[in-house]
């Protein structure tokens, strides 16, 4: 049993957020790493049982990523009715407009990433495939951001801004390892994990800067859209593209952590009934 204690700034007694000027959910949980943890498991379970249920089937390749949609979506829906049940309300979480998108550069950088790799890679699947990757990468994008910088990311925001911006970008890139499981190989996991930890960490910042998960939201299913119709291709110009892609996210990141280390946390707290 976790005791609970909620601290949303959208209560009378809160302040806002000092950067994005929006309410922001915290939740303090005891203890606050364990449920981080086990919140963050959610959405790998449900993209673990919809990849195995694909495999199973024999569905092909656009079956396959409209299995695994079908997963994240209800995945997602989950994360959004915790939400919904919680006491900070949902637009507190970041499913709200964007702010201060002059600071993190109109969201430019992250763009070019996504255009590096579609000038790179191409376009490598026939159409009924790219139709059903994009509805997977919309629901992968949703359910992720969802669970990682909604839930977990306010999990840890108790503690402190900065623990939540490096916890939920490390716990993102971890569990990324569970793609061994899939067959991966181990030198390609162990990179995945630390894109996908740089990844996190962006989208991390973009939620203190803004305020908002949309702009990550919006990021991660381009990004994952022109990496699956590309076909994850590993010739050299897409390698030079990827590298290229993370330059510009290595820059992106220190632009970002530079305009968001001022933040401070005004958060109060607010008693809520223990959760079973």
């Amino acid at each position: 049993m976790y005791s609970l204690r909620v601290s949303s700034l959208s209560s009378p007694t809160s302040t806002p957020d000092l950067l994005s000027n929006h309410p922001a959910a915290s939740w303090r949980v005891r203890p606050p790493w364990l449920a981080a943890i086990a919140f963050a498991l959610v959405p790998v379970v449900f993209t673990a049982g919809a990849s195995a249920a694909a495999q199973l089937s024999g569905a092909s390749e656009a079956g396959a990523a409209l299995t695994l949609a079908a997963g994240a979506a209800v995945s997602a829906i989950l994360g959004l009715v915790v939400m919904r049940l919680s006491p900070p309300r949902v637009r507190d979480y970041g499913f709200r407009r964007p702010r201060r998108a002059r600071a993190a550069l109109w969201f430019v950088p992250a763009a070019a990433t996504v255009l590096i790799i579609l000038g790179t890679q191409g376009v490598r699947v026939d159409a009924p495939t790219v139709a059903a990757y994009g509805v997977l990468v919309a629901a992968v994008a949703l359910n992720e951001e969802t669970w990682f910088r909604g839930i977990v990311f306010a999990i840890l925001r108790a503690r402190s801004t900065r623990t939540a911006v490096v916890g939920s970008s490390v716990l993102f890139g971890v569990l990324h390892l569970a793609n061994l499981a899939g067959g991966a190989d181990v030198g390609s996991s162990i990179l995945q994990v630390a894109f996908a930890a740089l990844f996190g960490l962006i989208a991390a910042q973009l939620l203190v800067l803004t305020g908002s998960l949309w702009p990550a939201i919006a990021w991660h299913a381009a990004w994952n859209f022109v990496s699956f119709i590309g076909g994850d291709a590993t010739d050299s110009r897409s390698l030079i593209g990827l590298g290229a892609a993370c330059v510009v996210m290595l820059g992106y990141a220190a632009l970002l952590g530079r305009r968001t280390s001022s933040r401070s946390d005004g958060s109060a707290t607010t008693d809520a009934p223990a959760l079973p």
